[in-house]
């Protein structure tokens, strides 16, 4: 049997309370009964944070992303917006970027659950399409370079060296300047998010209204469909070299 000391008032006198300690012993009639207000806050919400908790995916370790040139968490986040673009325009996308400030922590070891992607992408960002003229592109990309560092990208093989663009590759060929460009990203990066403003380089932008976070839950089911666990890579994508790393 426990017991627990509490402090209780034991009456007034000249106008103010007496308190003293007393032992409140903790025994088998305690065992019994509910707090009612904590039954009905959980059964309240039990609704909403039940389908959080669904298992959707599988991965043999911890997956992380940090700050350029790539990562495997980064890799896969822009994959998956590219892919979903493709698949909601009907229409090839060449290229996709998002930010690494969206990707608020890794990916954990083990099973992974819808509250585990709304952790990793808290934000209400829907992937958009810009069609985007070659020529102007490369000016978007120019300024990344001067800088010495890009976003998370999908569809490139990009070369950054001293600060200039040595490399651009879109779909495995070089950058035509004179061919328009399907290049998938989030509303965020329109026009000023994290620096960005491809919104300013499009000839148009395609709002497709599927959150990121939708997106990526929706491909890790997929991949768990066909008995796959969640593996991205890093691939070499991106190469950046002979700048100051902040």
């Amino acid at each position: 049997m426990a017991a627990c000391l509490t402090l209780v008032a034991c009456g007034r006198k000249s106008g103010e309370f007496e308190y003293a300690w007393q032992y409140h012993y903790m025994d088998s009639r305690y065992d019994t009964g509910s707090d009612m207000t904590a039954v009905d806050i959980i059964s309240k919400y039990e609704p909403q944070v039940a389908p959080l908790m669904e298992i959707i995916g599988y991965t043999d370790r911890v997956i992380e992303s940090r700050r350029g040139p790539e990562s495997e968490l980064s890799n896969f986040a822009a994959d998956v917006i590219r892919a979903r673009a493709e698949k909601e325009i009907g229409e090839p996308v060449q290229l996709a970027m998002t930010n690494y400030g969206g990707i608020r922590t890794a990916m954990p070891k083990g099973d992974v659950r819808v509250y585990d992607i709304f952790s990793i992408f808290p934000f209400e960002n829907d992937i958009v399409v810009c069609k985007v003229k070659g020529s102007k592109l490369r000016q978007f990309f120019d300024n990344y370079a001067k800088k010495g560092y890009v976003e998370c990208l999908s569809g490139v093989e990009l070369v950054i060296d001293n600060y200039r663009i040595t490399k651009f590759n879109i779909a495995g060929k070089p950058l035509d300047p004179n061919k328009t460009y399907n290049f998938a990203t989030i509303n965020f990066l329109l026009d000023g998010g994290d620096g960005s403003r491809i919104g300013t380089y499009a000839d148009k932008v395609i709002d497709t209204d599927v959150l990121i976070r939708d997106a990526v839950v929706d491909h890790i089911k997929s991949l768990t469909a066909q008995g796959k666990k969640i593996d991205p890579k890093m691939d070499g994508r991106v190469v950046i070299k002979n700048v100051e790393r902040n």
